[in-house]
């Protein structure tokens, strides 16, 4: 199913929220083309499962997955949060600068994980070469980029 398109008689707990299909749609798509400048547009593949939206970016050089878990309330959404910081193993905190004043960390090898409002998310940029786009970005620091992007975007 198409990012935004729901079929009939899906109630709105049944679908993504407009902020989770952020992660996919035309603001964050054009932030990635222009951080890693690609020769064509990223084709993408989307996912909803168990209150779980993902995106994956099929780029040139690797695959850039970007999902949002939305959970119902705050004790899950913490527990989402710290099961995939102990799924990723060694993680470094971000600094409320950083996290744009939420909680996240990041590891070394190109994730991070930001929580905000009852929802979590998840930039893996472990699938993109070690350093991507004209400014040669780390997978760490690309994901960094785009998180911030997402979060930039879930302020306004």
């Amino acid at each position: 199913m198409p990012p935004g398109v729901r079929m009939p008689g899906m109630t709105q707990a049944a679908a993504p929220s407009a902020s989770a299909l952020m992660v996919c749609g035309p603001e964050i798509r054009s932030d990635v083309v222009k951080i890693l400048a690609p020769p064509h547009a990223p084709t993408t593949t989307t996912t909803w499962t168990d209150h779980l939206y993902t995106c994956t970016y099929h780029l040139p050089g690797g695959q850039l997955v970007l999902s949002v878990k939305e959970s119902p309330n705050t004790a899950s959404a913490d527990a989402y949060f710290q099961s995939l910081r102990k799924q990723l193993g060694t993680t470094t905190q971000l600094t409320a600068a950083q996290g744009l004043g939420n909680p996240g960390y990041e590891s070394e090898s190109g994730t991070v994980v930001i929580l905000k409002d009852g929802k979590t998310l998840r930039v893996d940029a472990t699938g993109m070469p070690t350093a991507s786009g004209p400014h040669q970005l780390s997978r760490a620091d690309l994901a960094y980029e785009i998180a911030s992007d997402i979060l930039g975007c879930w302020s306004e």
